[in-house]
């Protein structure tokens, strides 16, 4: 009995009928959607080609006519400003008249100037009433006068001239075909416009010959004016809708494209063309020509077609029916080799080895798709792998220039020192990084001060004392405002980046407060050429730094601090010091105390002294007569120049021993003296001491007022070696009772 069931069941079909229709529907299908996508591929690449064609043949066609047009009015000019004929020229139109031989001679020189110019196909002198004073072609002078009064060319420099412009150009058709003509004001010395040199413009060669670029395509000009003008390669073409166009009205307003667009009465034909503007050499921002070169769209065509057809259709599907039975017949050995070989790699990965080579990777089907995928994907594990260990490497890196700077941070104490190092460690340490700087907040709060930057640009800043407003729409303004990171991954669009014109090549900007506890001191600015390089791992890395700097940034400051306040107390010990001994020597009713020892040798010290006192530092004089040389070494004590020692010693004697020998004695001296004044003064404490407690001690006995009185008087006079020594006692009633002694 025959179980249809199992015969309508793909998962129950033999294996050789599963590859037969497997195969025949993965041929097929792909096959049509192939050859579907083939043929709209091609179509595309044909529609782009000949685009490209057409936008290179109109660039060329409007970079030669705009050279053209442009070149020619610069001759013009210069023919009539700079050439030897301007004398010429001014001479013929300030005549009343010229005769048949000055004009033959400014014809013969304007053909020579037509040949040398090579744009022009005609020049001519016109005087301001119109009257053609000489004129010459390429081929001959004409001497024929005549009047110029209507030709556009003249109305046109006429204008031009009312509004004081030396240069103008008139496009106008007639029986001869386009006129293109440049027009340039003949000056007298008094700047007075006399008349104009009218050159007519070769437009065959210089326009008309660009226009022509075969059969398939449509070359013209459409020129602007309230009759527009249409010129083709043979000159002036007939009035038609392409005037009207939406790629002439792009052209005359200045676009230059290359696109497809829609033309005709009904707008039913679509165009490929390529439209530009050819810009008047003379009034900047005004179109001369409207440039427009197009061909129909239908009539581009599709390679695919003409490729696939007849005997290789024919042949295609031999072959197709060909393959699809030599893969029936060998599906086994085609199928389980590239299975085992894939097995195979798969353990070679799981073993560590990423260079199985595979063999079939390249097929197209089913096995082919999985051997590539399997590539894929190994090739993608060993990326992540390759990634993981590049980020190790770089988080080792960063760790590693975070410890050398927190190393630096926490054992240097000057404070600019560590500011200038560690921007510099930034730029060294961080490959990605080409500029660093720190800036710290006034004590207003009002500013943030650069106090370190890298490079040349750095040494400008500093040397101009750059800075920044607190919370201003700066980067750093932002981040000392609001205590917050800021970062402008694309400097191109970022709303907070000022731009510098010291740091030209800033693409990315990090900013990183400096915080000591709640308090924003300053912050770490980073910049980089590379957009969007700071990500979050190196952000969290700068971040770990920038408060390790904030921190060691407060340390100097604490330190630099109790410095200053260490140099305080020595300034103030110095000074009591000073005060002191002023006071000894007041006690003692001496201005100075001196002592003298050996010969006299008549010479005046007083000098090396004074000098010894007011530098600080042993000075040593000349050789006297005696051949000694005068030594003068200061007295210091707790900072402070108490005086100095002087001496002469032999010049043979004297050597750095002897030096350092008197300027230890010199401290000894001033230990000494210190010594021998603080025991005086204990003396003299002990000795009042004494004196009060033996006058108490003789009042303590006494019971009566008048007696105590008496005996306290007596005492401080002893005490005091005075001839008289009184108290007086005042009463409430206001009468006093004296005693004296």
């Amino acid at each position: 009995m025959i179980n249809f069931s199992r015969a309508f069941s793909p998962a129950d079909w033999p294996l050789w009928l599963k590859i037969t229709v497997g195969l025949f529907v993965a041929m097929l299908v792909p096959l049509v959607i192939g050859a579907f996508i083939i043929q709209s591929g091609f179509g595309a690449f044909s529609l782009d080609a000949a685009k490209a064609n057409l936008a290179q043949i109109g660039e060329n066609q409007l970079a030669s006519v705009t050279e053209n047009v442009t070149q020619a009015n610069s001759l013009l000019s210069r023919l009539v400003v700079d050439s030897e004929l301007t004398e010429t020229f001014t001479t013929l139109v300030e005549a009343q008249g010229t005769t048949f031989q000055d004009a033959r001679r400014a014809s013969l020189a304007m053909q020579r100037e037509i040949a040398q110019l090579g744009y022009f196909s005609a020049l001519r002198l016109v005087n301001t009433q119109g009257s053609i004073v000489a004129q010459a072609t390429a081929d001959q002078i004409l001497t024929r006068r005549g009047f110029d009064t209507d030709s556009p060319s003249f109305i046109a420099a006429q204008n031009a001239a009312q509004s004081n412009r030396d240069q103008t150009v008139s496009i106008s058709s007639g029986k001869d075909g386009l006129l293109v003509e440049f027009s340039h004001s003949v000056r007298n010395e008094n700047n007075e416009i006399l008349g104009f040199v009218i050159g007519t413009v070769d437009v065959q060669s210089a326009i008309l010959s660009y226009l022509d670029v075969g059969t398939t395509t449509n070359s013209y000009l459409v020129a602007p004016g309230q009759t527009a003008i249409l010129i083709n390669s043979k000159g002036v073409g007939p009035s038609s809708s392409q005037g009207q166009s939406v790629a002439v009205t792009r052209a005359l307003a200045g676009q230059t494209a290359t696109t497809t667009y829609l033309t005709g009465a009904r707008q039913n034909n679509e165009m490929l063309g390529f439209y530009g503007a050819v810009p008047n050499p003379i009034t900047v921002g005004q179109t001369m020509f409207a440039l427009v070169t197009e061909r129909p769209v239908a009539g581009i065509g599709n390679p695919t077609l003409e490729y696939l057809g007849g005997a290789r259709l024919f042949v295609g599907a031999v072959g197709l029916v060909v393959v699809i039975t030599l893969l029936i017949l060998l599906a086994n050995q085609l199928l389980i080799p590239p299975l085992v070989s894939l097995r195979e790699a798969m353990q070679s990965v799981v073993d560590g080895d990423f260079t199985y080579h595979i063999e079939d990777v390249k097929r197209q089907d089913e096995i082919g798709q999985l051997g590539a995928a399997f590539v894929d994907m190994r090739t993608h594990v060993r990326g992540l792998l390759d990634d993981l260990e590049s980020r190790i490497a770089s988080r080792t890196r960063d760790i590693s220039a975070t410890q050398e700077v927190g190393r630096f941070a926490a054992s240097q104490r000057d404070l600019q020192t560590l500011l200038d190092q560690v921007v510099d460690l930034i730029v060294e340490k961080f490959p990605d990084i080409y500029h660093a700087q720190i800036f710290l907040v006034d004590n207003d709060r009002e500013n943030a001060l650069l106090r370190a930057s890298t490079g040349e640009p750095g040494k400008i800043m500093l040397a101009r004392g750059h800075r920044l407003a607190v919370g201003g729409l700066s980067v750093i303004g932002q981040v000392t405002g609001q205590g917050e990171v800021v970062v402008a991954r694309d400097t191109g669009t970022s709303q907070v980046h000022q731009r510098n014109e010291l740091l030209p090549l800033t693409r990315a900007e990090l900013a990183i407060p400096l915080k000591v506890g709640d308090v924003t001191i300053g912050a770490l600015d980073v910049q980089s050429r590379i957009r969007d390089s700071f990500g979050t791992d190196e952000s969290a890395i700068l971040q770990t730094m920038a408060d390790q700097v904030a921190v060691a940034i407060e340390n100097a400051r604490l330190y630099q601090e109790s410095v200053r306040r260490l140099e305080e107390i020595e300034r103030v010990n110095r000074g009591a010091t000073l005060s002191t001994w002023q006071e000894y020597l007041w006690s003692q009713r001496e201005r100075q105390l001196s002592s003298e020892s050996g010969i006299q040798s008549g010479n005046d010290l007083s000098v090396i002294r004074q000098q010894a006192i007011k530098e600080n530092r042993i000075i040593v004089g000349g050789i006297t007569p005696n051949l000694t040389i005068p030594i003068a070494v200061p007295v210091q004590l707790r900072g402070q120049i108490l005086g100095a020692v002087e001496w002469e010693i032999p010049a043979n004697d004297l050597n750095e021993n002897k030096l350092q020998l008197a300027q230890e004695l010199a401290n000894r001296l001033a230990i000494s003296l210190d010594n021998a004044r603080l025991f005086q003064e204990s003396q003299r404490a002990a000795e009042r001491e004494r004196v009060v407690n033996n006058i108490a001690a003789r009042l303590t006995p006494q019971t009566e007022i008048g007696d105590i009185l008496q005996t306290a008087v007596r005492e401080v006079g002893q005490a005091l070696r005075a001839p008289q020594v009184s108290i007086r006692l005042h009463r409430a009633n206001g009468h006093e009772q004296h005693h004296e002694n």
